[in-house]
């Protein structure tokens, strides 16, 4: 019978990984690295819901105006609403794109990244003063889609990376 101490098992653990071509050290370095990952991915699932719901606020919006006052809802039709939706998006595509694009170093996630938060931005904070209410909307529409697609594309390629 042998003994489950810490040295046994650090004695086991490296002659499976050595029998594998992995070190200790490598095996904690890929279990850390699968964590990173998976961080970046929940973030980027939770940028692509926001930009999702900054689309769908902006494409239902016109028709639903008129029933938010019945449903205690006339709050989302604020400028403060608007602020808090592209504040989340630009929150999710520091903490998931940034650190995807530090992995992989894909310039275009970083254009696409900048290029999307560049429209919401613009969106948000003074679409309607300058282009009007439609060139707003289309604004922020232009913004959200590449943001999604940058989302997406990032999950992808950091889950290529592992």
């Amino acid at each position: 019978m042998t003994q489950n101490t810490p040295a046994h098992h650090d004695a086991c653990c490296s002659e499976n990984h050595e029998q594998h071509g992995h070190t200790v050290a490598e095996e904690h370095d890929e279990q850390v690295e699968h964590v990173v990952n998976k961080a970046i991915m929940s973030m980027d699932n939770l940028g692509i819901i926001a930009s999702a719901v900054c689309l769908v606020h902006c494409l239902a919006f016109p028709f639903l105006i008129a029933f938010l006052p019945v449903l205690g809802l006339q709050f989302l039709d604020t400028h403060e609403s608007h602020l808090i939706i592209g504040g989340c998006i630009w929150l999710f595509a520091i903490f998931a794109i940034v650190p995807g694009y530090l992995k992989h170093r894909k310039l275009p996630i970083l254009l696409g990244t900048l290029a999307g938060l560049g429209f919401v931005t613009f969106g948000v904070l003074a679409g309607h003063a300058v282009l009007g209410e439609h060139g707003e909307v289309a604004c922020l529409i232009a913004g959200n889609l590449t943001l999604v697609a940058t989302h997406w594309k990032n999950r992808g390629l950091c889950k290529c990376e592992h």
